[in-house]
């Protein structure tokens, strides 16, 4: 069972890394064609898509999850978690595609002024989003580590969003570093879906055996 885990592991890596690269290549080629390297990462283009996408499924893939485990073992681990995880990446996805934590810092900035505005609050949004995650997965680790699989796309993800957050902050520097923002997100929100989607099959597996060989 070990043995087929790390197996599923190391594919699900190699396939996740080839489409990454394939589409921010193919995206960063189509924007240098358009005289803008930023043209297919900009809101409503290709990359937010794909981003928001991604986020539905593993939002409905966590929802999967949840109601599968509720109606198979309530009682063996908090089920809780998986509810959360399709609730949090159901607003991740809205946010994503309707850009409504761009406006966040303009909204707390007209409070104090311009030079709020200026201070890039949105990347503390950002930041946030990241701790209410970290502070959930600690308060459900044990269901996370009893679904070991999903680790290593965790901390992927975690990287992804720790990129995002760095070269969000130097996004007015240079155009480059937006390219390298949006590139970090992708990464993060595919890794986090190859996770759950892990972790559905993972436990499909197991209720198929289940049924196979009832105790």
């Amino acid at each position: 069972m070990i043995q087929k885990q790390k197996k599923k592991i190391i594919i699900t890596f190699i396939v996740l890394i080839i489409i990454n690269f394939a589409i921010i290549f193919a995206s960063i080629k189509d924007g240098q064609g358009n005289n803008d390297p930023m043209y297919r990462f900009r809101e409503r283009q290709a990359v937010t898509f794909i981003s928001a996408l991604t986020l539905g499924l593993t939002s409905l893939t966590a929802l999967s999850i949840y109601l599968l485990k509720k109606k198979t073992q309530p009682l063996q681990e908090k089920v809780k978690f998986w509810l959360f995880s399709a609730i949090g990446f159901f607003y991740l996805c809205i946010d994503e595609y309707f850009m409504a934590h761009e406006g966040i810092d303009e909204w707390v900035g007209s409070w104090f002024g311009q030079n709020i505005k200026e201070m890039n609050l949105d990347n503390l949004v950002i930041a946030s989003f990241g701790i209410i995650a970290l502070m959930l997965c600690l308060y459900f680790r044990k269901v996370i580590f009893k679904n070991k699989i999903m680790l290593p796309f965790f901390l992927l993800g975690g990287l992804g969003l720790a990129g995002t957050i760095i070269f969000h902050s130097f996004e007015r520097i240079n155009i480059y570093y937006e390219v390298a923002e949006e590139s970090f997100k992708l990464v993060g929100v595919t890794s986090f879906f190859s996770a759950y989607l892990l972790a559905f099959l993972t436990f499909k597996n197991e209720i198929s055996i289940s049924k196979i060989n009832p105790l």
